[in-house]
């Protein structure tokens, strides 16, 4: 008897001090906070999300609050993380890949009105339409939109290389992102080809492009900045880019009391080039009628609260018959960069009302936009 009561009060100790142990685990991991960073990229590994990785930091055992959804895109590898936290920490890799076949993206880029090529810092967060640039990390991206005002991310892999002042062309279904002296193209939205262009003349030394100018389904005109062998003074020339990435023949534009250390921006609407100079609060325009005719001086736009901000990129599009967009971005004070804005200007290169917002997903630094990339 006494042996039988000794094996029953053994049990029930050795059971209390099971659920005395279990109890105390389970307060020490619900009291134990969890890091998990989440890496999320395309499938060449440029990442998708700014910043990353995303860090969650919980109490073990709570609710997940991540989703792995990303509007465009397809998961391509499992997503390990359940719908609580777990109790260590943890790096997270997850690949996705474009959810519309090829044939869908080269429809939207066949029936995009405007095509723009720019960059995107995923170093820093984005905070009341401002994002700081001090550690940037530049990657491509490329947007399509029908009204130049709501603009959408083009939702495919990307170079896995980080761009400065990408262009973008897209002819007889290949999409081609030029940078600098580099050229990088896709037939398929996912494995990128990448080839240096020969930017080779007697004309100029230390030569930089600016920007490319689409000027029709085949045709397109890079624009360099580089210094005159002569006169060692700045110019901007341009040349026809050819299918070998060559350009055979150099000209310098004409760009009247205009200097090409002044020149923020480029664009090219039909046959006429238009320019940009940031004087203080006011924008100038500069218009010539085609690319080997002389610039002139055709209009002023007073930016609003544009004191002491730099305009780091500005375009211009036609909207409409009599109406155009001037988008452009702005630098605040201590490298703050400020969310894409416009003004609509009417035929006469006037402002009409105030300036706004721009509809991006994403805040653009660096930009270049051509109207109907596709023809």
């Amino acid at each position: 008897m006494k042996k039988r009561r000794a094996i029953v009060w053994g049990g029930l100790v050795l059971l209390g001090l099971l659920l005395g142990y279990a109890f105390y685990a389970l307060s020490i991991q619900r009291g134990q906070d969890t890091v998990t960073r989440i890496y999320q990229t395309d499938q060449n590994g440029t990442p998708i999300i700014s910043p990353g990785p995303i860090t969650l930091v919980g109490k073990a055992g709570h609710r997940n609050p991540f989703r792995a959804g990303i509007n465009g895109y397809v998961l391509t590898n499992r997503d390990p993380l359940s719908t609580l936290l777990p109790r260590h920490n943890q790096t997270i890799r997850l690949k996705y890949r474009a959810a519309d076949t090829p044939a869908e993206l080269r429809q939207t880029l066949r029936q995009a009105r405007y095509l723009q090529a720019g960059t995107q810092n995923t170093a820093t967060p984005v905070f009341q339409n401002y994002q700081y640039q001090g550690s940037a990390k530049m990657y491509g991206r490329i947007s399509t939109s029908s009204d130049g005002r709501v603009w959408i991310k083009l939702p495919i892999s990307y170079p896995h290389v980080q761009l400065d002042r990408p262009s973008v062309l897209y002819a007889r279904d290949r999409l081609t992102l030029i940078d600098g002296q580099n050229c990088y193209w896709t037939t398929n939205f996912k494995d990128w080809h990448h080839r240096r262009l020969k930017l080779k003349s007697t004309r100029f030394k230390s030569g930089r492009v600016l920007t490319v100018l689409a000027q029709s389904s085949n045709k397109a005109a890079v624009v360099v900045r580089g210094t005159d062998r002569q006169t060692s003074r700045t110019k901007l020339y341009y040349g026809q880019l050819t299918a070998t990435g060559q350009i055979k023949t150099w000209h310098a534009l004409r760009l009247g009391t205009l200097k090409a250390q002044q020149v923020i921006g480029l664009n090219l609407i039909g046959q006429r080039l238009y320019l940009f100079r940031q004087q203080g609060a006011h924008l100038s325009i500069y218009r010539a009628k085609h690319l080997d005719q002389s610039a002139q001086l055709v209009g002023r736009i007073k930016l609003e609260h544009v004191s002491h901000q730099q305009v780091t990129a500005v375009n211009l599009i036609p909207t409409t018959r009599h109406r155009y967009r001037l988008i452009f971005n702005l630098m605040a004070d201590h490298q703050n960069q400020k969310q894409t804005r416009y003004r609509v200007l009417d035929r006469d290169l006037t402002a009409v009302g105030h300036q706004h917002l721009l509809a991006t997903d994403y805040l653009w630094r660096q930009f270049q936009i051509s109207q109907r990339g596709s023809e």
